[in-house]
């Protein structure tokens, strides 16, 4: 904005006037009364006041909530609704020229859309308004009988449970019978969690007791009513006059199922290839030299300076184990196995507190607490891959963990011994160190 500038110096010259220290270094910035940036703030600002009509949809929600929280919500609606009303006015003082007025009243807007925003926060993540409140386990896999098929009768929901041994509890089903066919959907309304085997069927559809959703037997997606999002459904059997469920898996789910498993050992051999030793036999190797490097570090005084050296190749080690199992071993047993996600987001969890420890002098208190921290990280990791992954990749049948266990062989030497990788390794530890070393 150079000309701008250069024509506010001319008037002020013209004019005699003397601008003040903070507004001449505004000016020199282009952030003093530039119209681009003027009209760039107020096509903002209608863009936001427009953009404020779809909070409008919370109406939903809030007619349904009593007590705390309608109160709540109350306040979350009379703060956006004064950011609002602050916002046009601002814009209305805009466009007559009382500029310093209108940013005043965007300033004490934006303060009331914080206060408003952090209410709604807390209305979705703390009292769960407005949230998916059925229970989406994915058990059982495979076909549980729940209840002879005489026990049910026309267009009567009944609630039968299976059992999550992941959560530890019981899941509530709800059965109808209709048209002469068997549906199970959640027991537990999405909305708010209404209890749906309490409610009636009308026109094929499940009513929600609490607030009048309505869900399409076979579809379980709402088709009236508050509620938006689908129900939970299961796959429905019949044998020797008992009902039968399995879970239907939702779009993107990460579920193990019977034919998943059998599709994975066989479909996988070895083609020829000699055996070398198991996945989990060479994984759990890495784990044991991942404990010994520990049990070392923390066998030496605080102020012996190996204990830095152990510490680096205790992260290499853990790079390498993060990088094997991150491109090799948990993609072949993803189909067997729902740890999978889980084992991904503890492998985040040792990378930052890897990184927290390497910055530490290795003599301090708090290195030896953050050590310490680490070292049950990686044992909370290892022993829940040995105790529940392992067991599951079984599934993938012995010629496939064998050739599995060769190419993880195969990795892990490369990994070791490729100098760029070697060397990519060693600079991003010292630089998470915080040391320049020589020849960098």
């Amino acid at each position: 904005m150079p000309g701008e500038v250069e024509t506010w110096k001319a008037r002020d010259r013209i004019s005699g006037r003397k601008r003040p220290p903070h507004e001449a270094a505004w000016a020199a910035l282009g952030l003093l009364r530039s119209r681009r940036g003027a009209e760039a703030a107020d096509a903002a600002l209608k863009a936001g006041a427009a953009g404020a009509v779809a909070a409008a949809a919370g109406l939903a929600d809030w007619q349904y909530t009593n007590g705390r929280e309608r109160r709540l919500g109350l306040v979350h609606a009379l703060a956006n609704g004064t950011a609002l009303a602050l916002t046009l006015a601002s814009i209305g003082l805009r466009r007559r020229g009382h500029r310093a007025e209108g940013r005043a009243l965007s300033a004490a807007g934006w303060a009331c859309m914080a206060l408003g925003g952090y209410l709604g926060g807390h209305l979705v993540y703390r009292r769960r308004v407005g949230v998916d409140h059925a229970d989406h386990s994915p058990k059982p896999r495979d076909f549980v009988p729940v209840l002879p098929l005489a026990e049910l009768a026309e267009d009567r929901p009944r609630r039968v449970e299976v059992w999550d041994p992941a959560l530890r509890q019981e899941v509530g089903v709800v059965l109808v019978r209709h048209g002469g066919r068997v549906y199970a959907l959640g027991a537990r309304c999405s909305h708010m969690g209404g209890p749906l085997d309490e409610g009636w069927v009308l026109e094929g559809r499940l009513v929600c007791p609490w607030h009048g959703s309505r869900y399409p037997l076979g579809t379980g997606c709402p088709a009236s009513g508050p509620s938006t999002a689908p129900q939970p459904r299961y796959a429905v059997g019949v044998r020797d006059g008992m009902v039968e469920l399995r879970r239907v898996p939702e779009p993107g789910e990460e579920a193990v199922f019977p034919e998943d498993v059998a599709q994975a050992a066989a479909g996988k051999e070895t083609g020829g290839i000699p055996l070398a030793r198991r996945a989990e036999e060479v994984l759990t190797e890495l784990h044991d030299l991942l404990r010994g490097l520990f049990a070392r570090i923390e066998a030496l005084p605080p102020g012996n300076p190996e204990r830095r050296d152990l510490l680096r190749t205790l992260a290499s080690e853990l790079e390498i184990h993060e990088y094997v199992e991150d491109h090799l071993f948990y993609p072949a047993v993803r189909a067997v196995s729902d740890d999978v996600a889980i084992a991904h987001s503890e492998h985040r969890q040792l990378s930052d507190l890897l990184t927290m420890t390497l910055k530490l002098d290795t003599a301090s208190p708090e290195f030896g607490a953050h050590l310490r921290a680490l070292r049950a990280a990686v044992e909370h990791h290892a022993g829940s891959e040995e105790r529940s992954m392992f067991v599951h990749a079984a599934r993938l049948g012995e010629a496939r963990l064998r050739a599995l266990g060769r190419e993880l062989e195969a990795m892990l030497e490369e990994q070791r011994t490729s100098r760029f990788r070697r060397a990519f390794r060693e600079l991003k530890i010292g630089l998470l160190e915080g040391v320049r070393r020589k020849g960098w």
